[in-house]
């Protein structure tokens, strides 16, 4: 099991910032971080987690790690979870992609480095081809994605409604991996 082994560790400003494997004892900050993503509004998916859905999330991630059908990857800061990616075996040759980071973690290229690693996971995974989702309303993420490679492949309008009431689209992107 790769359970906390550690993929990439690098300084940003002075501050240790490490990309690795989830580990069970990482509930309670695991619960932490995705209470401030939902406050930042950072995902569609708002997951508003107790002990009781924490845990089943995170088991999930940890079953799929030991089953090679996914990868997860927690985005630590000096101790502090501020955000995790994901590749998913979704079908023929290909993976389901994302990521989320909390606002101090942002426009310091750590998406677009945790993008990379994840593109590496996905191919130890069999993929040849990625697919995400971001909705129109995230110019900072749909600018990641682009920025390494994602082209749009449909768009779904109004489809996201958003907690000012009002819709953006949801933006289908692909990648195919070389």
């Amino acid at each position: 099991m790769r359970e906390g082994h550690v993929v990439d560790s690098f300084l940003i400003d002075g501050t240790e910032t490490r990309f690795r494997y989830p580990r069970w004892s990482d509930l309670d900050a695991f619960i932490d971080m995705h209470r401030t993503l939902t406050h930042e509004k950072v995902m569609c998916r708002r997951l508003e987690l107790d002990a009781a859905s924490g845990g089943r999330e995170l088991s999930q991630a940890l079953i799929g790690l030991k089953q090679r059908r996914s990868s997860y990857l927690i985005v630590e800061q000096d101790g502090v979870l501020v955000g995790e990616g994901f590749t998913l075996r979704s079908g023929h040759d290909y993976c389901t992609i994302g990521l989320a980071l909390v606002a101090r973690a942002r426009g310091r290229g750590i998406g677009t480095r945790l993008m990379q690693i994840l593109e590496e996971e996905s191919r130890e995974l069999g993929a040849r081809r990625l697919y995400l989702t971001v909705w129109s309303a995230n110019v900072s993420a749909v600018h990641v994605y682009r920025k390494v490679g994602y082209v749009e492949s449909g768009r779904r309008p109004d489809w996201v409604l958003m907690d000012s009431g009002e819709t953006c689209d949801l933006i289908d992107m692909v990648k195919i991996l070389e």
